[in-house]
């Protein structure tokens, strides 16, 4: 199986480069340059190799030489490029997370049609498209909400654009959406600071202390490593046509296993009881209350783009809700995947948080109180 990449240059395409055991095809810009991302690629010993291209144009902006050479070789094409910048303009979001993925489509039928073969298209969504759903969220398409944010509603719109263009072009097509990306479960690198972090960062910042969270909140994230590992092999049964007919989405995401809120919390004070200067209180709230803090920032308040990124990071900790996996079970059981990887309480504690270990002295450092009286 040779897979077509495109967005290796993100937080997900840095961990499927370093996660895949087949060979690969990158799609980058042209910009490119020396990075280390292609310094990372170059150490692969020829594993993966990068064309150039633009999603935002036709055919992905891939010239019709290199096309007809490509169209031999891919057996999958994965979209994972798209703005994740959830303060982005609506015109930029339009173009990477709208535009982009319908043209994805055209370029797995144009690579179609110079082989004479039925290529597929997966297309990289979000769980957060669910905007403030609570409760079992579906593997299904969601109808349209006022409560989304402009990131999650310009999501929302690049999944029904996608699959009417795949009707159109009758070009097989799944749809993977993942939750927070948080960085390698093994080296912790991560590319970038999503909102989960940067809440973490200003934890100590939150007024009052007071943290507005449903009582069985859950925080679904994922190691970037794991999702890549997931992915590659969802691409693999859509290569291999063994995805049952009428799945259109799969979640790769924790599921029933994600953390409480409660638990991530713990979690990371038995990690380290001092990694925190103010003891955070979570205060029960219910569905409206937190999804009205989540959206001060952006609608309510002119706060600095950290403090709004941080303040939407509200809703996908502090509701009450999971991700269904059946269809996702359904679909790498029926390609031989049994066991779906899950992550650990701590693993995820001391992602998020960035925690080390557990210091051997029992009293904090000089110039911080102890943690347990901080309350």
């Amino acid at each position: 199986m040779t897979v077509l990449v495109s967005g290796l240059s993100g937080q997900l395409g840095h961990a499927i480069a370093d996660v895949t055991p087949a060979p690969l095809i990158g799609l980058v810009r042209p910009s490119i340059g020396a990075t280390r991302l292609r310094r990372r690629i170059e150490s692969r010993s020829g594993a993966i190799e990068l064309v150039t291209g633009d999603v935002s144009v036709k055919h992905w902006g891939v010239e019709e030489n290199v096309l007809e050479r490509l169209a031999h070789e891919v057996t999958c094409v994965v979209n994972c490029a798209g703005s994740t910048v959830w303060m982005g303009t609506a015109e930029s979001l339009q173009t990477s997370n709208v535009a982009g993925a319908v043209h994805g489509v055209g370029f797995a039928r144009r690579l179609g049609d110079i082989s004479g073969r039925s290529i597929p298209y997966l297309h990289t969504s979000t769980t957060y498209v669910a905007g403030s759903a609570v409760g079992t969220v579906p593997e299904t398409r969601l109808g349209p909400g006022g409560d989304r944010t402009r990131y999650e509603h310009f999501k929302w719109v690049g999944e029904e654009a996608v699959l009417r263009a795949a009707r159109t072009l009758e070009v097989p097509v799944l749809i993977a959406r993942l939750p927070a990306l948080l960085g390698d479960s093994t080296t912790r690198e991560t590319l970038y600071k999503n909102s989960l972090y940067l809440l973490a960062e200003r934890w100590n910042d939150i007024p009052l202390g007071l943290l507005p969270a449903m009582r069985n909140a859950r925080v679904d994230c994922m190691p970037r490593d794991k999702a890549a590992e997931m992915l590659l092999a969802v691409a693999e049964a859509l290569a291999a046509q063994s995805v049952p007919s009428g799945i259109e989405f799969v979640h790769i995401a924790n599921g029933a296993q994600a953390p409480t809120l409660r638990a991530l919390v713990e979690a990371g004070r038995m990690v380290d009881p001092y990694a925190f200067d103010r003891w955070i209180r979570i205060v029960p709230a219910n569905r409206g209350q937190v999804v009205n803090a989540s959206a001060l920032g952006e609608r309510f308040a002119r706060l600095d783009g950290r403090w709004q990124n941080a303040l939407i990071g509200l809703r996908y900790i502090g509701l009450d809700r999971t991700f269904d996996r059946s269809a996702l079970r359904t679909v790498l059981g029926a390609h031989g995947v049994v066991t779906i990887p899950s992550v650990s309480l701590e693993t995820a504690a001391r992602l998020t948080f960035g925690l080390d270990g557990v210091r051997e002295s029992i009293s904090a450092p000089k110039h911080r109180p102890l943690a347990r009286f901080r309350e």
